[in-house]
């Protein structure tokens, strides 16, 4: 399966509104992948101040929040977000 996504940044270094840059597509055989993709493609944007992707399809939006709300998500989401980084 194929998965558009936006990804948005600032319209400008002195703007703090974001726009629509470019379109992307996520690919895998099962959306668990797909989520996890997602969220690792955001949080290397963390520290970057407007830049961001969204799914193009309000469905997909939708279906992330749910796996952000499940047991899946829940077990991962250390990993996730530090990835292999040393935690104090």
């Amino acid at each position: 399966m194929k998965v558009e996504l936006n990804y948005w940044d600032r319209v400008d270094y002195y703007s703090s509104r974001s726009e629509i840059k470019r379109t992307e597509s996520i690919e895998s055989d099962n959306e668990i992948d797909i989520f996890e993709s997602f969220y690792k493609k955001n949080n290397r944007l963390r520290y970057c101040n407007g830049s961001y992707f969204t799914f193009v399809s309000s469905e997909w939006d939708q279906k992330y929040k749910d796996w952000l709300k499940s047991d899946d998500y829940e077990k991962k989401s250390f990993n996730l977000y530090y990835g292999n980084g040393i935690v104090d």
